[in-house]
């Protein structure tokens, strides 16, 4: 609770609309299904109150890893229906995390974010992708990132899109801002030919 409070009281001091806010992560997570729901929906009661007395939203990511505590958007919708969050929830729709989880329902009424990065390793089995692959979105992109903000453009979302690479490879690039430049143009191609 004090941690919400500061980040939520930081966040309305400079502008934020939001918070994003990731689940538990962790292999070693005793708790059943049942059980990470009934927290999720806890959690959810106690954040409210606080989002709504500092004017934020909280931007809700769910994170496609076998072992998180919230895979799936679908099951962040129903908590928040349940406790009547719709409000100051939203969905962040994570192109990488989507793929993952094998989600086919993108909620674009409930995004409030989009994080975008492109995954070129198509060798690498599934369960195995971690945030270290994530990369700029190329021709090579195995995550489907054009169809993904295609279908969430064709049924209403309007909002931002945010380039999130986690990897050395782009971290480490001292032509940043071309590689994103080429990035943003390759997405801008595909999508205009599928539109």
């Amino acid at each position: 609770r004090a941690q919400t409070l500061a980040l939520a009281a930081y966040a309305r001091d400079c502008g934020a609309e939001g918070l994003v806010m990731c689940p538990f992560n962790d292999r070693d997570d005793p708790r059943s299904e049942a059980q990470r729901n009934a927290g999720l929906r806890t959690a959810l009661s106690e954040l409210a109150p606080i989002l709504r007395e500092y004017g934020i939203l909280g931007f809700i990511e769910p994170l496609g890893f076998e072992e998180c505590a919230l895979r799936r958007k679908r099951t962040a919708v129903d908590a928040i229906k349940a406790i009547g969050g719709l409000d100051v929830f939203r969905l962040v729709h994570d192109t990488f995390h989507h793929h993952l989880a094998g989600e086919q329902e993108y909620f674009p009424e409930l995004t409030g974010l989009v994080h975008i990065s492109g995954v070129e390793d198509a060798q690498a089995p599934l369960a195995t992708i971690r945030d270290g692959h994530r990369v700029l979105v190329g021709e090579a992109d195995i995550l489907g990132n054009a169809a993904q903000i295609e279908a969430l453009r064709a049924s209403g979302y309007s909002g931002y899109l945010s380039f999130e690479p986690f990897a050395e490879s782009v971290h480490g690039r001292a032509d940043i801002q071309q590689a994103l430049g080429a990035s943003m143009a390759h997405l801008q191609q595909v999508l205009a030919v599928q539109a």
